[in-house]
């Protein structure tokens, strides 16, 4: 197919891989790039049918790509099939993550572990595969979902707490590594966000939550994937930072 180009101009549109793209936030995030004309490849696991009726809203410009978090050679895969596709990769969005609740006291050792592995180890496969891709970029840029919990830990999640912090030190290290290469790596740290997840949780913890949240409510995904956005491509003077969007629930 002939590369699609840029609104207003006649540079080949930006090219945009997110990891989750498919459901929830991801789903949000792939719209607002959308929206803005860029090319999103959608990393998927077992969500194919959500993604491809996301591909269907805009069939030129979504395309749907396997990418596990537990398997690292699906990294290079979903990389390669970007690149087969549209010739370029100008950004990441790592929005996948996983989570298992549980006490250091009480959860399996080995369940412990594969929370650390799946959350930091597949994002860091992917950056590995895609960075050679990314070079070539005239705005090389990847932005790295974590969560408020890696800033300010929560009871009984010492496992997520623990890969979502290590996510922040990943993505500041990484900055320093690739800055020269004109990459900007930034995090985004959202609190607690209306989606199916958060929807399961009981009627009387979501309004604790809510009330001691300083906006006094839930995000939303539009809001989320805007700030996601932002720091992929309209903050151009910003590399390493972390943008809490939390609603003042940490403060």
């Amino acid at each position: 197919m002939a590369a699609l180009t840029s609104p207003g101009d006649d540079s080949p549109a930006r090219t945009v891989l997110v990891t989750g793209g498919g459901r929830g936030i991801g789903a949000g995030i792939t719209r607002e790039l959308v929206a803005r004309g860029r090319l999103v490849a959608c990393g998927y696991r077992d969500s194919r049918e959500a993604t491809e009726k996301l591909r269907a809203e805009t069939p030129e410009q979504v395309l749907p790509v396997h990418y596990d978090l537990g398997d690292h050679a699906s990294a290079n895969s979903a990389v390669r099939e970007v690149l087969a596709r549209w010739g370029r990769l100008d950004a990441l969005i790592l929005n996948a993550g996983t989570w298992t609740g549980g006490r250091l006291s009480t959860l399996d050792p080995l369940a412990w572990w594969r929370i650390i592995e799946l959350n930091l180890g597949g994002a860091a496969a992917l950056v590995r595969a895609a960075l050679p891709a990314m070079r070539g970029s005239d705005d090389p840029s990847i932005v790295v979902v974590s969560s408020v919990i890696g800033l300010i830990g929560h009871a009984g999640d010492t496992a997520y707490a623990s890969a979502k912090a290590a996510l922040i030190g990943f993505a500041r290290s990484l900055a320093k590594e690739t800055g020269r290469d004109r990459f900007r790596v930034n995090v985004l740290a959202p609190g607690f966000v209306d989606t199916d997840m958060t929807a399961q949780v009981p009627g009387r913890a979501r309004d604790g939550i809510a009330q001691s949240t300083v906006l006094g409510r839930f995000g939303t995904v539009p809001e989320i994937a805007r700030a996601a956005v932002f720091l992929s491509e309209d903050a151009t003077y910003c590399t390493g930072s972390v943008l809490t969007a939390d609603g003042g629930w940490s403060l």
